[in-house]
């Protein structure tokens, strides 16, 4: 048993994409579902930025297809000192990161991802993290990815790790899918849980 544990292990990490990090320069836009947690994770990201990192940060929190109604963040910006702006103006970059929160869209809903197609053409160059809920069934998150995929994904971000008991079923989006997944978030405090995705973290049985 052993044995074959040790084979599966080396057979998995063979298909293990790297996030290899956002792409210069370093502008971030969220987007997923409603209620997938992508402006807890923008927060959380934030924070280590800010406060752990001592970089610098600019930060907006735009309309889509809907109002964004994410007032935590506006809050959260205040907190940091950090002003959260409400209409996007492209602006040099001064060795600050970016950060772009706008509202979910649900992958059915064809008209607010092709509008939500032609505001990322619009925030170019811009790293975009497709954020989904790690407790979700494997066939609905599937099918969030397969909505979200004719838009430009860098990688993908799974939250509410804290509820799912098994998080070796999201080797099937290693295997399934041609997105690295880059961090793993769990809980609604800020910073809390928020690292880096490791092929040991989602099959801690084989390390």
């Amino acid at each position: 048993m052993g044995e074959e544990l040790h084979l599966a292990r080396q057979v998995l990490l063979k298909t293990w994409r790297s996030y290899a990090g956002p792409v210069a320069p370093a502008r971030h836009v969220f987007i997923g579902p409603p209620g997938s947690g992508k402006t807890t994770v923008l927060c959380k990201w934030l924070t280590q930025t800010v406060l752990i990192e001592g970089q610098k940060a600019k930060v907006w929190r735009l309309d889509g297809a809907q109002a964004n109604l994410a007032e935590s963040l506006s809050v959260h910006g205040e907190i940091l000192g950090i002003p959260v702006h409400r209409a996007w103006k492209a602006q040099p970059q001064g060795g600050e990161t970016q950060w772009i929160d706008l509202p979910g869209v649900s992958y059915q809903n064809t008209g607010a991802l092709e509008q939500l197609s032609r505001e990322l053409a619009r925030l170019q160059p811009v790293n975009v993290h497709l954020v989904l809920n790690a407790a979700y069934t494997f066939p609905l998150l599937m099918a969030q990815i397969k909505g979200f995929a004719r838009l430009p994904v860098s990688d993908l971000i799974f939250t509410h790790v804290d509820e799912e008991r098994s998080l070796g079923k999201l080797w099937n989006f290693v295997l399934g899918t041609n997105f690295p997944i880059s961090y793993l978030a769990g809980g609604q405090n800020i910073p809390g849980e928020f690292v880096k995705a490791t092929p040991e973290r989602l099959f801690p049985a084989l390390t």
